[in-house]
């Protein structure tokens, strides 16, 4: 078993959708043209015949695979605007109006949950993880001095690994 081809294939059905992936993978299946060269087949009156597969793609399988293409597009392009909008919501933590913190409480949640909270520039960090009016709650500032802790940190070992080589 081949777990790198194993891995892929994994991969490219998340990516593409399990229904899709499997239509396309018929479509492969049934109209295989680069695989296979030709093969020999025996006839039922017992002659042995050679069949070359045609050159041309099954019937839509280019539109499919455009569709797909098109639909992975959108996507990315979503997910690019939806965490700009969730960014500029949470980033812009002027206000203290009740609607405004829930808003920012709220979408900073969502941030977390789907473990984006490095997208968040520090400086809102540093609003959350002071909280100086204890808008947010003690979950929202712990997280945010977490994230805060890792760049601090991270930036530190950047710094010391640019100024003394690593020792072998």
């Amino acid at each position: 078993m081949d777990l790198g081809n194993t891995v892929w294939t994994i991969k490219e059905i998340v990516e593409i959708g399990l229904l899709d992936f499997i239509k396309l993978e018929v479509l492969k299946m049934a109209w295989s043209v680069e695989e296979k060269k030709g093969e020999v087949r025996k006839t039922a009156t017992g002659k042995v015949v050679e069949v070359r597969p045609s050159v041309k793609e099954p019937p839509g399988a280019e539109r499919l695979r455009a569709e797909l293409d098109r639909e992975r597009d959108l996507a990315s392009g979503m997910e690019v605007l939806e965490l700009d909008f969730l960014l500029g919501v949470v980033e812009n933590t002027r206000g203290d109006d009740k609607n405004d913190v829930m808003m920012r409480k709220l979408v900073f949640n969502e941030l977390f949950r789907r473990q984006q909270l490095d997208a968040i520039d520090s400086s809102a960090l540093k609003v959350y993880a002071v909280d100086d009016s204890s808008l947010y709650g003690k979950d929202i500032q712990c997280e945010a001095m977490k994230k805060l802790t890792e760049r601090t940190l991270r930036k530190g070992k950047l710094a010391a690994g640019h100024e003394a080589p690593a020792a072998s």
